[in-house]
């Protein structure tokens, strides 16, 4: 369990710190996802980022890691909501594409990892600007 400590909190404070970098959340998607094709395409793997495939076996017959799991993504789609707050996104739209965005990046990592291609990344990037349009502040 210290280890999936150790790799939520890395995690949720590398994203984070993306996300204050930038102004929308469409830069900041865009570029988690260029670093994580890098990592892909480079390194081939981005284990340290998709949490669910290192753990999908037991996180069925473990309680304690289903919990660290399920607050990892909540604390990731907190980030993913407030950035898309900040764009003028209402809070119920926020939180709606914030579950999309968290389902999309843990999808097209696993598909990654086991295409060992950086295309289902690649695809997703590609289909941010039409989901994440910029949003008239009122």
């Amino acid at each position: 369990m210290a280890c999936l400590q150790s790799l939520h909190e890395t995690i949720t404070s590398d994203i984070e710190s993306l996300f204050q970098q930038h102004q929308t959340t469409k830069e900041a998607m865009q570029e988690m996802i260029e670093k994580l094709i890098q990592s892909i395409e480079v390194e081939e793997t981005i284990a340290s980022y998709t949490f669910s495939s290192m753990v999908s076996e037991i996180i069925i017959s473990s309680k304690p890691v289903q919990i660290a799991c399920n607050t990892l993504y909540e604390q990731i789609g907190r980030i993913y909501t407030e950035k898309l707050q900040a764009d003028g996104y209402a809070e119920p739209d926020a939180s709606a594409i914030s579950v999309l965005m968290v389902s999309a990046m843990e999808g097209a990592m696993l598909l990654c990892l086991t295409q060992h291609s950086s295309t289902p990344l690649k695809t997703v990037s590609a289909s941010l600007p039409s989901l994440l349009k910029e949003q008239i502040y009122s």
